[in-house]
């Protein structure tokens, strides 16, 4: 992003560190670890990082809540930034920011695990960057926005749909597009990162017309998901293909 391109990345939403390693090796900027919605849970947080940097990426973390231990956690173990959910207020955001930083800056407890930034460059060197999901959250997004130690909003488009009474009818030019319009424009006017959960390529690409400058693309359990429609389609044009003359292809 210094270098004044958009910053892409990928989620990963299973435990498979195998999996995660493939992410990795993707090319694109990071991948985001999935605590709140994900299958992962605590013990596969470690070995999920590992692999991602050994595919050669970074480690975004979303974390379950805004916990300051959860967010605490994530760092010690290597993520380069947390995601939090759900942020409604500016002392909400508050709490999430001094989660990430050490004192004076914020009131991170030291005790880092894997530390390869050093405690000088921690401040420099981790994200915090606070989604905007809910109808309060869009209401105080300005407030949030300007909270020291925030680096940036992050929409949660599904939820907030759903909390502005768009159910899951993301259409193009609607309510939720209003109010992404809305966040990336109290993200620029405070000089932090306008982010925005891309559930598409296409949509990604939309969402980088409309100022959004950190996006995911894809997932792991999407690739897979569309992988297998792809062949399951291939597999019942063969069932009719290949049937032997006087049997059936149902069942």
């Amino acid at each position: 992003m210094a270098e004044g391109r958009p910053s892409v990345g990928l989620w990963a939403a299973g435990p498979s560190a195998a999996s995660a390693e493939i992410l990795g090796r993707s090319g694109l900027d990071w991948i985001l670890v999935d605590m709140q919605h994900g299958s992962a849970n605590a013990a596969d947080l470690l070995p999920l990082i590992q692999a991602i940097e050994l595919g050669g990426s970074h480690a975004l973390v979303r974390v379950p809540a805004n916990d300051a231990s959860l967010i605490m956690r994530a760092l010690d173990l290597g993520a380069i930034g947390v995601i939090v959910p759900m942020v409604s207020t500016a002392a909400q955001a508050r709490a999430a920011a001094e989660a990430t930083r050490y004192p004076p800056a914020g009131n991170r407890s030291f005790g880092p695990i894997r530390n390869f930034y050093g405690l000088d460059r921690a401040e420099a060197s981790t994200t915090c960057l606070v989604m905007i999901e809910t109808a309060e959250g869009l209401a105080n997004v300005d407030e949030i926005a300007a909270t020291p130690g925030v680096d940036g909003l992050f929409v949660g488009p599904v939820d907030l749909g759903l909390a502005l009474g768009a159910g899951l009818r993301l259409t193009a030019g609607g309510v939720v597009d209003e109010a992404i319009s809305q966040v990336v424009e109290a993200a620029t006017r405070h000089g932090i990162i306008a982010g925005v959960a891309g559930l598409s390529p296409e949509h990604a690409e939309s969402l980088l017309s409309a100022g959004a400058r950190l996006v995911t693309v894809g997932s792991d359990l999407g690739y897979v998901t569309k992988g297998l429609a792809g062949d399951r389609e291939r597999a019942e044009q063969w069932a009719a293909r290949f049937a032997r003359p006087g049997t059936t292809t149902s069942g």
